[in-house]
């Protein structure tokens, strides 16, 4: 301890650990032992560099779905046959848009069916809720659509690199500088929810493909199963007109139902054997508030923001460690002169639901490492001064997590697929949605390329679901054991507040580190980004700093 303590800084402590490994790990000496010599030394030295080094190059490595963008966007080739039938979408959303994008590139017909995909918005509840878009997400887009950035910016999109001023606790999280020195981190895009899916819309019905898209105007109430229960037969939907209508040439049906997890029912109702507990649930007890004020380009101009931090995509965002005290903050400013204030509460009480509670609610945070900067009160206190805000209150209530990978070989018809909440439907407050939707149809397009026979697979849904699996249950084993820290979250069955205290306590220092270590910072951005695996967090260069930093909290 006294040796670890006589280091002059985290990175040398972990360099010095790291060689004593192979003789921590060594039995002790018997008695009559000859004692090691300078090659024993060596051999073991070198293997400890050859270990280090192999579980470095392992946690590092490009994830698979990383890998797997090149094929998105790639038709099938010419001399291969499109998939005959039609590939049934369920919901209109983003994630709905995205499935119908790739399966164009495979199949000869794609059905999205939603009752107003053109306007959706009372039916989607973040519509006008601030929103983050992560990298991932972004770079899917782009290769979906080479003309994307081209028609977000129709909609007053602006594409800018993802330099996030996230502070945790009022302490700056550094950025991934370490490996862009020159601040060109990969893109994220600044446009609310609404544009955002219009612009998706318009993309995918201009689209060019093999594959003919079509829209219908509907819902689907049903699906039949063929006789043997190996596929989705036909599907049963309602019109606009209110009467019922079956289609019978399904090839591939996608649940896109969003967090409503329709699939799950229709499957039990179809007779297949789908028990309670692959369906895992939590209650993070949440609320949160988006603020937008429309304002001019000439107080845009006069808001007393740093003029670096006006060209980011978020201004600044604060995240409590004790929700308690204070609760997330984010400031933005989006496209068309909104600047939108988010709100995140799990244990204050209560949200400002006008613009005279703007300022008090702000002026009562406590419990911080470092205080709210002085620029954030003055720009709220100019907005409200000039602007009469909206407000756009969210109750966040039960999340949950179909585990259709548990299921048995054969539980699952062959032709069925969930993508986006419809499978998974997490905190938004983590602002994961969009790049998880995107991460299943990387997934779902490298299946199909992988495959190209004239039908799908006995095994496809079973495939899916197991590539996706792993991915998935870490973006929700991440987010609800971070959601249980707080102090109104009522936890899954047969867990408790104290499930993932650890990973709590590793998260503080890890967050710690981030705040003063560049490699660590980077690693930390690239996951959050969905650009590197979590494994990356436990290369031993990142590792060993993490454990021997003091948390600040």
């Amino acid at each position: 301890m006294v040796y670890i303590c006589a280091c002059q800084n985290v990175s040398e402590i972990s360099c010095r650990v790291d060689l004593w490994v192979p003789f921590a790990l060594l039995p002790p000496p018997r008695p009559g032992m000859p004692p090691m010599t300078t090659f024993d030394i060596a051999c073991a030295l070198a293997a400890t560099v050859v270990v280090l080094y192999g579980w470095q190059k392992l946690c590092k490595r490009t994830p698979i779905w990383v890998r797997q963008l090149d094929h998105l966007g790639v038709p099938r080739a010419r001399d291969k046959p499109l998939v005959p039938g039609t590939v049934v979408v369920c919901g209109g959303s983003v994630a709905g848009i995205l499935s119908a994008r790739v399966c164009a590139d495979h199949f000869e017909r794609v059905l999205v069916v939603d009752p107003d995909i053109e306007n959706p918005g009372k039916r989607i509840i973040q519509w006008n809720a601030a929103h983050l878009y992560l990298c991932l997400f972004v770079t899917g887009v782009r290769r979906l659509w080479r003309n994307f950035d081209e028609v977000a910016k129709s909609f007053g999109g602006r594409i800018l690199p993802a330099d996030l001023q996230f502070h945790y606790s009022g302490v700056q999280i550094l950025g991934p500088h370490a490996d862009y020195p020159n601040g060109d981190f990969p893109d994220t895009l600044l446009l609310r929810r609404a544009s955002v899916q219009k612009s998706l819309y318009q993309l995918l019905r201009e689209t060019k493909t093999r594959g003919k898209i079509e829209f219908l105007s509907g819902t689907v109430r049903s699906f039949k199963a063929s006789a043997d229960q190996s596929a989705i037969e036909s599907i049963t939907f309602r019109n606009s007109d209110g009467a019922l209508e079956t289609l019978n040439d399904v090839a591939l049906f996608i649940d896109c139902s969003g967090k409503s997890q329709a699939g799950f029912k229709w499957l039990r109702a179809a007779g297949y054997d789908i028990p309670d507990h692959i369906k895992c649930s939590y209650d993070p007890n949440m609320r949160y508030m988006t603020c937008t004020f429309l304002v001019t380009s000439d107080l845009v101009d006069r808001l007393p923001i740093p003029q670096a931090q006006k060209e980011t995509p978020v201004a600044y965002a604060y995240f409590p460690h004790d929700d308690t005290q204070s609760c997330f903050l984010g400031l933005s400013i989006n496209d068309g002169n909104a600047v939108q204030i988010l709100f995140g509460d799990t244990g204050m009480g209560h949200l400002p639901g006008s613009a005279d509670e703007l300022l008090p609610f702000l002026e009562r945070y406590q419990g911080f490492a470092k205080p709210l900067p002085s620029w954030l009160f003055d720009t709220v206190r100019l907005l409200v001064q000039e602007c009469v805000p909206e407000f756009d209150p969210i109750n966040l209530n039960l999340l949950a997590f179909i585990q259709y990978h548990l299921l048995r070989p054969g539980a699952l018809p062959s032709n069925f697929v969930a993508v986006g909440d419809a499978s998974v439907y997490l905190n938004p407050v983590h602002g994961q949605g969009f790049a998880k939707a995107m991460l299943n149809c990387i997934t779902l397009n490298a299946l199909l390329h992988a495959d190209s026979s004239a039908r799908i697979p006995r095994d496809f849904s079973a495939r899916y679901f197991n590539h996706s699996a792993k991915m998935m249950k870490g973006l929700w084993d991440a987010t609800k054991l971070q959601d249980y820290g707080s102090t109104s979250c009522i936890p899954a069955i047969g867990e408790t507040k104290e499930t993932g205290r650890i990973a709590r306590w590793v998260t503080a220092r890890l967050i710690t580190a981030s705040t003063k270590d560049s490699e660590i910072a980077s690693t930390l951005w690239h996951v959050r980004q969905m650009l590197a695996a979590d494994a990356a967090l436990f290369a031993p260069t990142v590792l060993w700093k993490v454990i021997w930093t003091p948390s600040m909290f």
